[in-house]
């Protein structure tokens, strides 16, 4: 694949990928979330997201989806611990129009007080909704746990009492102090040169003052593992276990990666999903989750059952994770779970969307992209012994964290 880097002169980094066909994509990655929240603005990352759509000094929020909308294209964003989105689907004729608008979003948004006060009521309504999910809400009420006391266990949508307080002066103060260029990647992938979009970008980008950001993020405390059991009057208990594990740039990810997807991940041969739902009929749903950060990671088993089968559901769980840590898989085990994994890779590959907002957060987080030879490289030198250790480490018994909602 055709991949270009280009950094302007005030910082703002560039990610170019030629690709045949009718339909492009581009947007922004801002390096910048939930952690980089102060106590006092817990929701400001995600409320600043929504309101990038909601009024430059060009284009009112009706004219900004207009401005794709109205030619066929697609615009959305999202919001991380670590970084915010904003990127849109077009063909590829509409280039110029869908990269000054993604950059007029991130660079001229106005932040009015009426805005903010009424779009603070759909996120609180966002915040109901979620509330009543269990089987959403008590992933990330385990991540508080395991990232206890940093802004890294923080609930992305944020709480009531801090966005019932925004001001624009708050806000104001939350995006400078975030959005600055040395921190942003913009990026285009469609049927174009990299000079064209050098030029774009220069044209368009290449008047934003230079400034970096002027804080460290808080550092991760150490992890200290908890057993939580908390009353929610649900039908069945919602369980979830698990701990840290590797971060996104650690050696040992992509064995991780494979022995996650052997525990329970995207796969319904997994082990959990084999032995409690198909043999045993003790859960409807069963998945083992793994979320690399920039330093750290989070590893958690997600399930609901009755609560006549906890203590079973349990015992089988911990069975099969002292199974791999005990025991190293046979050759053919790990050939078939390699071919899997890269046979998953490579489908996933071809959404174009999902590749191309995957790339910008490499080159985001680290500078450089993994070509797909590299990454499959990295993933047949996998041993049997890599993968042992790795359940050694991350599943040790003395190092889970378990929250029940019951």
């Amino acid at each position: 694949m055709n991949i270009n880097t280009y950094i302007l002169s005030n910082g703002i980094r560039l990610l170019h990928v030629k690709a045949a066909g009718d339909v492009s994509y581009c947007g922004a990655l801002i390096n910048a979330g939930t952690r980089d929240e102060e106590a006092q603005e817990s929701g400001y990352a995600h409320l600043v997201e929504h309101l990038l759509f909601k009024g430059t000094s060009k284009y009112t929020s009706k004219q900004i989806i207009n401005r794709i909308e109205n030619v066929g294209g697609e615009i959305n964003a999202y919001t991380t611990k670590e970084e915010t989105a904003v990127y849109a689907a077009f063909l590829k004729q509409y280039l110029d129009r869908t990269f000054s608008l993604v950059a007029d979003m991130v660079f001229d948004s106005q932040f009015q007080q009426k805005t903010i006060d009424k779009e603070v009521d759909v996120v609180l309504d966002e915040i109901d909704s979620y509330i009543d999910s269990p089987s959403d809400i008590i992933l990330d009420d385990f991540e508080e746990l395991i990232f206890s006391g940093n802004p890294l266990g923080r609930n992305i949508l944020g709480n009531r009492r801090s966005l019932k307080a925004v001001t624009r002066d708050k806000i104001l103060k939350y995006y400078r102090r975030t959005y600055t260029p040395d921190q942003i990647v913009f990026f285009v992938m469609g049927n174009y040169t990299k000079e064209r979009v050098w030029r774009l970008a220069e044209r368009v980008l290449g008047s934003a003052p230079a400034r970096k950001r002027d804080y460290e993020r808080e550092p991760i405390k150490e992890y200290k593992p908890i057993s939580k059991s908390v009353k929610k009057g649900t039908k069945q208990v919602h369980i979830v276990l698990g701990g840290r594990s590797y971060s996104q740039t650690d050696a040992d990810r992509y064995a991780f990666i494979l022995l996650n997807n052997i525990l329970g991940g995207d796969f319904m041969s997994s082990i959990l999903n084999m032995k409690l739902r198909e043999k045993e009929g003790l859960v409807y749903e069963v998945d083992s989750n793994y979320t690399p950060y920039f330093e750290t990671g989070n590893w958690n088993i997600y399930l609901g059952c009755d609560y006549s089968d906890v203590d079973r559901v349990l015992s089988i769980i911990q069975t099969e994770l002292a199974r791999l840590r005990d025991i190293e898989l046979s050759e053919h085990a790990l050939r078939l779970a390699k071919r899997r994994l890269l046979s998953y890779l490579t489908i996933c590959g071809e959404n174009k969307e999902s590749w191309i907002l995957g790339a910008a957060k490499q080159y985001l987080n680290t500078g450089v992209i993994k070509q797909k030879r590299e990454v499959e490289d990295s993933i047949n030198s996998v041993t049997a012994a890599d993968i042992r250790r790795c359940a050694n480490e991350v599943f040790n018994p003395d190092y889970l964290t378990v929250l029940k909602y019951s």
